[in-house]
């Protein structure tokens, strides 16, 4: 039987071994659940996408619902607070030493080495989400559609809008086929 300490123990790990942010920490994630056997890679897919328009850091709300599926509502809370415990460590304990040594260039270069890794992390994954989806033409469109709108200085939230009612539009047309 799953106990919610193997939960929160898991994604602790994630939170400790991963640097880089809530998207540096999806590949982590899908490797620990695919490996427990929690979700299948179509359900990660799932949680992927729905993490993106919820409010919040994308690694938490994905543990959130991977626990609340293994475990409810308890399971949430576990992965929840595993996979954001490490930070919150980690931060309190280098917040006074590092602002001593912000400004030192080598800090800067391994800041910079991180934001590096950020994308080649990502890429596989969007890659995937965008091979497995069937709305693949629409992924696209509305990738592009964001990307645009925001060169343009549109607010995120007005782009969240536009792509929720091109979904649904989609969707309504699609069904009448």
């Amino acid at each position: 039987m799953l106990t919610y300490w193997k939960l929160f123990w898991s994604f602790f790990k994630i939170g400790l071994f991963t640097f880089g942010g809530g998207y540096a920490m999806l590949p982590m994630i899908e490797k620990e659940v695919i490996g427990h056997k929690w979700a299948k890679e179509k359900e990660i897919l799932d949680y992927y996408a729905l993490s993106q328009v919820t409010p919040g850091i994308i690694a938490v709300n994905v543990s959130t619902f991977i626990g609340y599926k293994i475990r409810g509502f308890l399971g949430a809370i576990c992965t929840m607070i595993g996979v954001i415990l490490p930070s919150l460590i980690i931060i309190t304990l280098l917040a006074s030493g590092l602002s001593k040594i912000w400004h030192a260039e080598w800090v800067q270069n391994a800041f910079w080495g991180v934001q590096l890794m950020i994308p080649a992390l990502i890429t596989p994954i969007v890659l995937r989400m965008i091979q497995k989806g069937s709305k693949t033409l629409l992924s696209i469109i509305v990738m592009i559609m964001a990307f645009v709108l925001r060169q343009y200085g549109v607010s995120p939230i007005i782009i969240l809008c536009i792509a929720g009612v091109l979904t649904i539009i989609y969707f309504k047309v699609k069904k009448k086929k």
